[in-house]
């Protein structure tokens, strides 16, 4: 009888406490043991860093400065390629109309400024070269129009500008500052405009060896210069009459 009461003392007790499969000396298990529990992963959301963050090296969670939104902004900017320039009528000045020039003041052209150098030009090839100083493709073209007499001028050919500045002064300061040292003249009434029926400048005019035109050549070419343009018909008819 003594010896059945422990073990009825502890089937109570096991009842008692509900505690399953309880068996005596054994040794309790605390619940809350950390080797019992699986310790939770981190998640994928905490473990990974926004887009943002890795492009400009600013940790999660902080602001982004003006600096960095701005240098992000350009690196994601698409590239957009600029159109290339084209030279066409629209935006390049190949001539320039004719302006009516004002009576002149004080001292006027001497004849032999005014009028062509008709004994000179005979018998030779003439190129005709109608400008102005106030013309800007005219200023772009007188360096090639004296590479053009330095080549090409002798005993055959001669090149002849005409001046449509309203100031004798202006076009001789020009002329001189210039060294345009061929054979310069002066339209001081437009004469020789309406002779050769010039309606804007620069104008070049090539007249056969009797004084008739061949061909002319209005406004600067972009693409070729006035040398260009011209020198291989000048070359072609001087060659021609050897």
């Amino acid at each position: 009888m003594n010896a059945a009461r422990p073990m009825l003392l502890g089937a109570l007790l096991a009842a008692g406490l509900g505690v399953a499969g309880w068996v005596p000396g054994a040794p309790a298990q605390n619940p809350q043991t950390p080797g019992n529990q699986d310790t939770p992963k981190p998640s994928a959301a905490a473990s990974s860093t926004p887009a943002s963050a890795q492009q400009t090296g600013q940790p999660s969670g902080e602001p982004m400065s003006l600096a960095e939104a701005a240098r992000l902004a350009r690196a994601n900017k698409p590239a957009i390629e600029k159109a290339a320039k084209k030279y066409d009528d629209d935006n390049f000045p190949r001539s320039t109309p004719l302006m009516a020039k004002k009576p002149s003041e004080g001292e006027t052209a001497s004849a032999s400024a005014r009028e062509l150098p008709e004994e000179e030009m005979k018998g030779k090839l003439v190129l005709l070269d109608f400008w102005a100083s106030w013309c800007g493709p005219c200023r772009a073209g007188v360096p090639n129009v004296q590479r053009m007499n330095n080549v090409y001028s002798g005993e055959d050919f001669m090149v002849v500008s005409v001046s449509e500045d309203e100031e004798e002064t202006t076009w001789r300061s020009y002329v001189s500052s210039h060294q345009m040292t061929w054979t310069q003249r002066f339209d001081a009434d437009d004469s020789l405009q309406h002779r050769f029926q010039v309606g804007a400048l620069p104008t070049y005019i090539l007249l056969d060896r009797d004084g008739t035109e061949i061909q002319r050549w209005v406004g600067e070419d972009p693409g070729r210069s006035i040398l260009e343009r011209i020198g291989p018909e000048i070359k072609r008819r001087l060659q021609a009459s050897r």
